[in-house]
């Protein structure tokens, strides 16, 4: 017990002493700083919101604010989801991208651009602990933005071909020589695409239906089917001869015996002869 009690005594600050919470919420911190702001209009220097300095602020700003500091526990029934309600949230560069947008448009909420320090996956719990709605409301909303970010992802499995282990990053480059070619404005700001990750970014934020994006793939998997073919077809030439019908039927029925094209088998009988010369001897 005396253990505890001098941990407490260390962890403790000014903030803890004011509210008299020994034990310390970073979630509810970033909440209580952001209330303050713009509820408040404490004055709060931006820089310290999810700073190292944060608590400090907050101290210094709720000094005096006796009647508030009270009222803080209400407060914190009144806007914060219990903690398991966020646990979906990731720090996922492509999740919170999506998120974002999606959290934006749902809290109609803009937060300040000058909190620099107040990033990734605290920014979007925090929009949605800062929104000013009845919490079964937002408990109902925060629900089905997690249906419809699963229902997003599953969207996933039409790109898995461009998650291949050998060729995966070559597929991937393919695609954004289709997409700057066939898709985007010349004016497009759009950054390269060179794995699967980003190219999934795209799509995310892409303004194209199903059906369209299903065309879309299919182009470019047409398009690296013909790299494909150019490349193993550098050293070869296409040569055009005639020939009678019954030798293009006995050299459709030898392709068909062995499992290969008709070039295969004139390339091989050329080849063949070229290293013996047992039938051309005498022509």
């Amino acid at each position: 017990m005396e253990i505890n009690n001098r941990a407490s005594i260390k962890d403790a600050d000014r903030l803890s002493e004011l509210l008299q919470e020994p034990h310390r919420n970073h979630r509810h911190d970033i909440w209580l700083w952001l209330f303050l702001y713009y509820y408040k209009d404490a004055s709060l220097d931006p820089r310290t919101c999810n700073g190292l300095t944060m608590r400090d602020e907050i101290a210094r700003a709720l000094r005096g604010e006796r009647l508030f500091q009270s009222c803080i526990p209400q407060e914190k029934d009144r806007f914060l989801l219990p903690h398991g309600k966020l646990e979906w949230i990731a720090e996922n560069e492509r999740q919170y991208r999506w998120l974002l947008r999606e959290i934006e448009q749902m809290t109609d909420l803009r937060l300040h651009r000058d909190l620099v320090h107040l990033t990734g996956r605290d920014r979007l719990i925090a929009m949605i602990d800062h929104w000013d709605v009845d919490l079964a409301e937002k408990a109902s909303e925060t629900e089905r933005l997690h249906r419809d970010w699963l229902r997003h992802k599953a969207k996933d499995s039409e790109f898995e071909w461009f998650a291949d282990k050998k060729d995966g990053q070559k597929r991937c480059a393919c695609a954004w020589e289709w997409l700057e070619k066939k898709h985007l404005s010349p004016l497009s700001i759009q950054a390269p695409i060179s794995n699967h990750q980003e190219l999934l970014m795209f799509f995310d934020h892409a303004d194209v239906g199903r059906y369209e994006r299903a065309a879309m793939i299919r182009e470019i998997k047409k398009r690296w089917a013909r790299k494909q073919f150019d490349e193993r077809a550098a050293d070869k030439k296409q040569v055009n001869v005639m020939l009678s019908k019954a030798v293009i039927a006995q050299l459709d029925a030898l392709a068909e015996t062995h499992g290969v094209k008709r070039a295969q088998i004139i390339e091989n009988l050329v080849r063949m002869e070229a290293d013996a010369g047992l039938y051309l001897a005498d022509v």
